[in-house]
């Protein structure tokens, strides 16, 4: 006989929006402008932010500001770590406040001590940029540092594998087996990488805020990637995930939507380097300028030789204890496995469950005793046409 089981992902709604300025995000930034008395600007210093290799950074989002957003972004970034009460800046007259906000917010995992609102406050000739901090500057250093030496030690294991895809692998995993989904909203760390590194409980955007911060370290080019994502196909609710370039070649990763939310917390890799026609099929409304991916090299299922097509049951018996083997090695508790057409998928269920082709293929490769009433437990993903089986 055979058991169906079933994974949910329970994904936190986006927090009530604002009257004043704000987006479609996990947690909506605002930003209210006051005006008050007169004094004379400064000269300003326009050091520009470093980005890319071996920066620890990868500042997509300040491309996409204009010059005179990026020049207040800059001038905000040389004191923000500071959290001084207010900075300074030059005057916006061209350009948007919320963009150089956010920008801030999504090219910057480890500024979680800025909260979702900041003023933009005017004296005179003056104007001040003034963020609501959630926490105090020793609070913010205790746990900056906390959450640099755990995402430190997953830079120094990741290193210890020779490509992009085995460390990207290394580190998906590795957030997934020490962390859980949670969305508390009592809880402002659940939404940063502190709560999903340290506290090891977080939201989708704790995942995806740690995710960016390790690949940055570990030198693989990545972005932070805001949308709506539904688990029915029918509500949308806002969401975080991650875009990664592996070897030159861009991917949509989810890490949040990999970590199960059932008791039995087997991770999959369903949404490990997809295309963008498979993160649409429950993704929309992405809020960045993505490149179309289109390539497969780097996609958990075609590195690993899991994906198969219609054949006859001894080959497919014998692909399953190759798979099977393989993850074990691995250290998983599950097979996965995508086919390449829903015909493939129908057929395999039938062999696997119906003809008796996985009792076979569990008992050779021991995970499987001649039992009557032996079950396997496994899920389906109709649209990915993917297979996973539990140990």
């Amino acid at each position: 006989s055979t058991a169906a089981g079933s994974q949910t992902h329970d994904h936190s709604q986006s927090q009530n929006q604002s009257e004043n300025l704000s987006h479609d995000f996990v947690s909506s930034l605002n930003v209210w402008k006051v005006f008050e008395n007169v004094l004379k600007p400064a000269e300003f210093s326009y050091i520009e932010i470093p980005s890319g290799e071996n920066t620890g950074y990868y500042r997509y989002s300040y491309n996409e500001l204009n010059q005179n957003e990026r020049n207040i972004y800059n001038v905000i970034m040389q004191s923000i770590y500071s959290m001084p009460e207010r900075i300074e800046v030059p005057a916006l007259e061209d350009g948007d406040l919320l963009k150089i906000f956010e920008a801030i917010s999504y090219d910057n995992p480890d500024l979680f001590c800025m909260g979702l609102t900041s003023t933009l406050q005017r004296e005179g000739q003056k104007i001040y940029f003034v963020p609501d901090y959630i926490m105090t500057y020793e609070e913010y250093s205790m746990k900056l540092s906390s959450a640099k030496n755990i995402a430190n030690t997953i830079v120094q294991q990741a290193m210890a594998y020779s490509t992009q895809y085995e460390q990207e692998l290394f580190v998906h995993d590795y957030i997934i087996n020490h962390c859980t989904y949670n969305s508390n909203t009592q809880n402002v760390n659940v939404n940063n990488m502190y709560g999903c590194l340290v506290e090891g409980y977080a939201s989708c955007e704790g995942y995806s805020r740690a995710f960016q911060y390790i690949m940055s370290a570990l030198n693989i080019d990545n972005r932070l990637v805001t949308g709506e994502a539904s688990d029915d196909g029918i509500t949308y609710i806002g969401h975080m995930w991650n875009f990664v370039v592996i070897d030159g070649k861009g991917y949509f990763v989810d890490v949040t939507w990999d970590d199960p939310s059932s008791e039995n917390s087997v991770l999959q890799h369903t949404y490990f380097n997809v295309t963008t026609e498979q993160i649409l099929l429950r993704h929309a409304n992405i809020k960045q300028s993505i490149p179309f991916c289109n390539e497969k090299e780097a996609n958990f299922f075609y590195k690993e030789g899991a994906v198969l097509s219609k054949t006859n049951a001894d080959t497919l018996k014998d692909s399953l204890e190759t798979i099977i083997l393989k993850s074990k090695y691995r250290g998983y508790n599950s097979a996965e496995i995508k086919f390449d057409s829903p015909e493939a998928l129908s057929w395999a269920i039938e062999e696997f469950f119906t003809n008796g082709v996985v009792y076979r293929s569990y008992q050779i490769t021991g995970l499987l005793k001649d039992e009557p009433n032996a079950q396997v437990y496994y899920s389906v993903n109709e649209e990915l046409n993917t297979i996973c089986m539990y140990f």
